[in-house]
């Protein structure tokens, strides 16, 4: 009886989200691309808030360790490829930031409260991966590598128990080159 409760108020959560990005006054060009910039941020938003209200702040921090992680994932690879958008707008095309974002919050909300949070949030995050491609600003690999990041991190935080505080980040500067130096204890 609980686990259908939960399922009926993520997917209302969903509905919800969904029917206020209708209304949004993003710098979209049509209903799907704007629900998706919505959805990009009220997917993992709605996990952080779940987590809080289930008085979960162990949770709450490997969410917020989660988002962080990913979006410093993401960002770094759009910065160091620089493929070109389908629209030809810059070249930030991979990975999908927003479908990144989106799956991260998908990601937490089934790895630390089940298929019953989970389904409805990849249910939502595909859509967001969908309306990406849909307003071509991404390809479809630059969505499925956006997602395939989100869940590898959120599953080294939640799933494996990681954190921040074993990682140690170091740059490497030379005359003729830079780099950075990762090492992880577990």
């Amino acid at each position: 009886m609980r686990s259908r409760q939960a399922f009926v108020k993520s997917v209302m959560a969903i509905v919800v989200c969904l029917f206020v990005s209708c209304f949004s006054a993003a710098h979209a060009d049509d209903g799907i691309v704007r629900a998706g910039d919505n959805l990009q941020i009220g997917i993992p938003l709605a996990a952080g808030i779940i987590s809080l209200l289930k008085s979960d702040y162990e949770g709450t921090g490997q969410w917020a360790e989660g988002a962080l992680w990913t979006s410093v994932a993401t960002h770094t690879l759009k910065f160091a490829i620089d493929e070109e958008r389908p629209n030809g707008m810059d070249g930030n095309s991979f990975p999908s930031g927003h479908t990144s974002a989106a799956f991260q919050g998908a990601a937490f909300l089934q790895m630390r409260y089940g298929w019953e949070y989970g389904v409805p949030a990849y249910t939502a995050a595909t859509f967001v991966g969908y309306s990406r491609v849909h307003g071509e600003y991404h390809y479809w690999h630059d969505v499925a590598v956006g997602a395939a990041l989100a869940v590898g991190v959120q599953y080294l935080i939640s799933g494996q128990g990681n954190s921040a505080r074993d990682l140690v980040v170091a740059p490497i500067i030379d005359r003729s080159a830079y780099g950075l130096y990762a090492s992880m204890s577990y």
